[in-house]
């Protein structure tokens, strides 16, 4: 036996010496209280960081360089035509005290590659989307027409001098250079710009009165011919403008140029010179060796001065402001073929002609509303049905629609019309800007609030309770 004390003893010795534990009653509630607390804080926290993603998506894509090409999406292998064309926003047609344009995403830059598409923005601003990746790319052309706030009336939004080249590397338009107030003779004519090279490679000045106003512009199939339409002034200054007279022509691929009278609205051209004038239902062709003019007539009220060739040049498909699907004239034999039928979604639906496409014509269908319109393949024979290939936005609160297309033919197929591309991300507005900066720094402060608090009941809570 030890004689020292069992050790069970003097641990009861040493727990009868030690004052009795003064818990208070509230302690589970108070701990309780605080583990509530700091979950509240932590939901807080979360809820917080969620607002601010919500309010401000997108912030990480300002970083990105915007000058890389997006991946497109399936069917998109090799150059073609998208299956969406999206609207340009107003804001980026913004211009300066001076007249130029304000957006620093509109670039005198011209070698943006091949083009599928292209057209004009209400306020004279030049679309043109790539046909390799479907990035839209905004043109500061060098002079051009409708930039021009004397003529800008010219050109609604349903026709301008701008057009593709079939195989989409070149873009013909119309220009003028008025330097004066004296009303001195203006630059004025036609130019084409090498996409690929970012180059003008041709400028055609065109005589008359004191300057010719090219209102459109159009090119041959192959690509080779040019035909234009547009009004011969008689004072032309940088503020003032007459112009009465209506004057049309063609343009060989060696330069030379031809008028052509009467004059018209618009004027198409094939691959060996001859030339058609459209004037509404009335056309007039001029035959490439000079032979007497032939008039034609569709007797279609509804026909507008729009056309396209076919390849052979014997076909001309002519645009329509009312329900007919398709309008070819023969032009070798004065026989008009129509093609009619139910109007989609029971309304006014224009039809603009953009090409040929075998025995189809590529068409812009735009409804009379202002909505979203389609780009549809109708085939010549009428047995065979419509095919609806793509959208074209129409317009809204914040946008214009797209007005008349230009299309590169070459690159649309009966098996493959049109591919799949990313949409555009535009700069966000000054609005959107303001209104993201308010709602994140509101989301913060009632974050903070809520921080704050949760931290004056936690040392509230702390505080010794009087016994």
């Amino acid at each position: 036996m030890s004689p020292h004390p069992p050790l069970k003893d003097l641990l009861e010795q040493a727990a009868e010496t030690v004052p009795p534990a003064d818990v208070p009653r509230d302690t589970w509630q108070r701990g309780r209280r605080r583990h509530r607390r700091s979950l509240a804080l932590r939901a807080a926290a979360v809820v917080g960081v969620v607002a601010l993603v919500a309010a401000t998506p997108g912030l990480l894509d300002r970083a990105t360089d915007r000058s890389a090409p997006q991946p497109a999406g399936s069917g998109a292998s090799g150059p073609g035509l998208p299956d969406h064309l999206h609207a340009v926003p107003e804001r980026m047609s913004d211009r300066d005290n001076d007249g130029s344009w304000l957006r620093e995403e509109v670039s005198d830059d011209l070698a943006v590659g091949r083009a599928a598409a292209a057209w004009v923005t209400p306020s004279g601003l030049p679309v043109v989307v790539d046909a390799v990746d479907g990035r839209y790319h905004l043109l500061d052309l060098p002079d051009f027409l409708p930039s021009d706030s004397l003529v800008a009336g010219w050109f609604p939004g349903d026709r301008a001098p701008l057009a593709l080249s079939p195989d989409g590397t070149r873009l013909a338009f119309g220009f003028a250079r008025p330097t004066t107030d004296d009303g001195t003779s203006v630059p004025s004519g036609i130019r084409v710009v090498d996409l690929v090279a970012g180059e003008v490679t041709r400028e055609l000045y065109l005589r008359g009165g004191t300057g010719v106003a090219v209102t459109q512009v159009s090119w041959s199939p192959n690509g080779e011919w040019l035909a234009w339409a547009g009004r011969q002034t008689s004072y032309w200054t940088t503020s003032a403008l007459t112009a009465n007279t209506a004057v049309a022509g063609v343009v060989a691929p060696d330069g030379a140029r031809q008028r052509l009278r009467p004059p018209g609205e618009a004027t198409v051209v094939d691959d060996a010179g001859t030339a058609t004038v459209l004037n509404g239902p009335q056309l007039w062709i001029h035959p490439a060796d000079g032979a007497g003019v032939v008039e034609r007539s569709t007797a279609v009220a509804e026909v507008t001065s729009t056309g396209a060739l076919s390849t052979a040049g014997d076909r001309l498909a002519l645009g329509t402001s009312a329900r007919q699907d398709l309008v070819v004239l023969e032009l070798q034999r004065d026989e008009v073929a129509t093609r009619s039928g139910a109007a989609p979604d029971d309304q006014t639906w224009s039809i603009r002609p953009l090409g040929w496409v075998g025995e189809s014509v590529l068409v812009q269908r735009t409804p009379a509303d202002g909505g979203a319109g389609r780009l549809t393949l109708v085939p010549v024979d009428g047995d065979q049905p419509l095919r609806d290939v793509g959208t074209v936005d129409g317009g809204t609160d914040t946008r214009a629609g797209i007005g008349s297309l230009s299309v590169a033919t070459d690159l649309v197929t009966a098996q493959r019309p049109t591919v799949t591309r990313p949409a555009p991300d535009w700069p966000w507005s000054e609005e959107r800007w303001v209104v993201t900066a308010l709602l994140g720094g509101l989301t913060l402060v009632l974050v903070l609030a809520l921080a704050w608090a949760v931290v004056r009941r936690r040392r509230s809570a702390q505080r010794p309770s009087a016994t």
